[in-house]
């Protein structure tokens, strides 16, 4: 009778989702979670300007021990199951044209050196570029909303073979 263990670390927040995922999959919680907080401060010093600072760095999580028995019924069926849960991936992040177009730092001086040697080609600078965001935003709008909702049925597609996954799992169990 072997038996495999698995450490993990999780937020504090979603220690209850994990033992539920891990149980689905043959695993036993081993022992009580433990939650880990430790303080780290970084100092840095330059000679030169004898100069230093210091930055403290806070961590938080809780380290959660599973073990599971190698024979228990349907073990290579139900370590299928898990191995294809993990690897199934969220959608990627939105591409980067994608992003609206902002005023800039470039036309913001354009436009405050307009102003500054007259009203007019300042107010005639803010107005163009204000005029080609609104037409460049019209242009990536209906690209972000298909993408959009290729994405949410994407993620929905992932959340439901994960869920059928974990029921395959745990009625094997």
């Amino acid at each position: 009778m072997a038996k495999e263990t698995k450490f993990i670390e999780v937020s504090p927040s979603t220690v209850n989702s994990t033992i539920e995922r891990w149980n689905d999959f043959g695993w036993e919680l081993l022992g009580a979670p433990q939650e880990i907080n430790y303080t780290t401060t970084h100092r840095t010093q330059e000679t030169d300007k004898h100069y230093s600072s210091e930055y403290t760095e806070k961590t938080n999580y809780v380290k959660i021990t599973f073990q599971r028995d190698n024979s228990i019924p349907n073990y290579k069926e139900i370590v299928s199951l898990e191995n294809e849960y993990l690897s199934l991936k969220d959608p990627p992040p939105p591409p980067q044209d994608f992003k609206t177009p902002s005023f800039g730092i470039i036309w913001f001086l354009l436009a405050a050196a307009g102003i500054f040697f007259g009203v007019i080609p300042g107010i005639v600078i803010i107005v163009c570029r204000l005029l080609h965001n609104k037409k460049k935003s019209a242009e990536i709008e209906p690209k972000r909303q298909a993408w959009l909702a290729k994405k949410e049925e994407g993620e929905n597609e992932v959340k439901r073979k994960r869920k059928d996954l974990r029921s395959k799992a745990k009625s094997l169990q």
